[in-house]
């Protein structure tokens, strides 16, 4: 298993993308015109599947051969956050009970790794007990490196929170990346990321750019880059935003105290 996604990652990074796989969605209000994101590489059709969360918070295109999330999908809304107002955190993680064992991670997976249990749509993004239980699915997470996870990624999930809150609405997609011909790997069963991005589309300008992480708990961990849909689409093998035509460059919201690469 293992052996057939590093192949995967390596088909996709010498370019062999050759066709497009179309699908419908479940729980088409996460995202932007309805389309979940398309799979441009057919390859990575092999074990995805689409997972639904409870009361519509978010959708997750999930890998059973990696057993992460290849995205989480939200739709952010100004009357959402004025809902989450107040409300507390409260920690539930556990496995997705609509996988397999053999298809998901375990919390054993994790136990000493020196990873967190990051979320790809942030439990703050919830407005209610069952849409914050909903996110602590481990359909959801990845192996994030805690100052990563904590420090810069907090940071841009907070931001992207505001700007929803300030502009009315947003649709985010975030999800891992996996980079080199050598995949790394948690308990022989979770696959690492080495980077993860964040996808932020304004439906009112018809902008959009991604906030691109290491993930590391160096201080490459707490820096990010600004990049496109185009460049954000070759990197994951995936067209983000199908449906959606002549999306103008967004100018990110920044995270405070945190650098931008190259500024």
């Amino acid at each position: 298993m293992n052996a057939l996604f590093t192949k995967l990652i390596i088909s996709i990074a010498i370019g062999s993308i050759t066709q497009s796989v179309f699908a419908t969605s479940g729980c088409p209000e996460n995202y932007a015109s309805g389309q979940p994101p398309q799979l441009v590489n057919p390859k990575l059709a092999q074990g995805f599947v689409e997972l639904c969360a409870q009361g519509g918070v978010f959708a997750t295109g999930y890998s059973k051969l990696t057993r992460d999330p290849l995205y989480s999908a939200e739709h952010i809304t100004s009357e959402h956050m004025a809902e989450r107002k107040g409300r507390g955190r409260e920690n539930s993680f556990r496995p997705d009970d609509r996988l397999s064992h053999n298809d998901r991670a375990e919390l054993s997976d994790f136990k000493r790794s020196g990873f967190d249990r990051g979320h790809m749509a942030s439990d703050a993004d919830s407005w209610s007990n069952e849409t914050e239980f909903a996110t602590y699915n481990l359909s959801n997470m990845i192996p994030q490196a805690p100052r990563n996870n904590r420090g810069l990624h907090a940071h841009i999930e907070g931001a992207v929170r505001h700007f929803a809150q300030k502009v009315g609405e947003v649709y985010t997609i975030t999800g891992p990346i996996f980079d080199g011909s050598s995949i790394s790997w948690l308990n022989n069963r979770v696959a690492i990321p080495t980077r993860l991005y964040k996808l932020v589309y304004l439906p009112s300008r018809n902008e959009a750019a991604a906030y691109l992480e290491i993930n590391s708990d160096g201080p490459e961990g707490q820096e990010y880059t600004e990049i496109s849909v185009q460049e954000l689409n070759q990197l994951t093998g995936m067209n983000m935003l199908p449906g959606v035509q002549n999306v103008g460059l967004l100018r990110l919201p920044k995270p405070s105290g945190k650098g931008v690469i190259g500024e």
